[in-house]
């Protein structure tokens, strides 16, 4: 007949074993929280290493950290049409906001459109924004002043897409960071950074972003 023998503890020490236990889960779990965020750090770094630079006269590309999911926007354009800016995964964007009072924009707006018409930028998505709150009839106007055909104008007049009051009432996605600004987002649909001012997007410079915005 065999016997087990029997190991009683006293109070103290069961309190002290208990202790020890939830010492090493609680090592163990920060350890783990430790690695996951240094490999994220590194992974960050890495990404915003590949990162192309580009800089267009006194304007240099900056890049968002952390970067974001584009977010599910429904944006109105001009001729009625509607698109959801979340549905354009797949294709790398380019997020153009300008305003018809905006001197830089007569300069750049010209730009994206003879992009819409070159084979080189066929599976880019390039999109402007207008943030006049004037009357849509303001913002056709400039269109047809400026020639801009190609380019699909998109209406933003409450300020539900963009936003350059710092409180945000209307909890828009995308900050102006200055008149015009450019989003460049990723073919997997992340918001890689942004260009402020006027830029041209058919420099080397923004060749090789964009070359990067298709693979990543």
């Amino acid at each position: 007949m065999s016997t087990k023998a029997i190991v009683r503890l006293n109070p103290s020490s069961h309190r002290r074993m208990i202790e020890n236990r939830r010492q090493r889960r609680r090592f163990i779990m920060g350890l783990a929280a430790t690695l996951a965020h240094l490999s994220t750090v590194t992974r960050s770094n890495a990404q915003d290493a590949a990162i192309p630079a580009f800089r267009s006269g006194r304007f240099q590309f900056t890049i968002l950290r952390p970067q974001l999911s584009v977010p599910s926007v429904r944006l109105f354009r001009l001729d009625g049409k509607t698109i959801d800016l979340s549905s354009l995964r797949g294709r790398p964007v380019l997020l153009n906001f300008w305003a018809s009072w905006c001197e830089a924009c007569r300069t750049e707006l010209p730009i994206l459109d003879n992009m819409r018409e070159d084979r080189r930028y066929a599976d880019v998505q390039i999109i402007a924004v207008s943030e006049d709150r004037a009357d849509r009839a303001v913002v056709d106007r400039f269109a047809r002043q400026y020639r801009i055909q190609s380019l699909p104008i998109y209406l933003d007049p409450n300020g539900y897409v963009a936003f350059s009051d710092p409180e945000n009432p209307r909890k828009a996605p995308f900050a102006l960071y200055g008149m015009p600004v450019t989003y460049a987002i990723s073919a997997s649909g992340w918001i890689v950074g942004y260009m402020p001012g006027a830029a041209d997007w058919t420099s080397p410079d923004a060749q090789r972003l964009i070359d990067f915005l298709r693979r990543s």
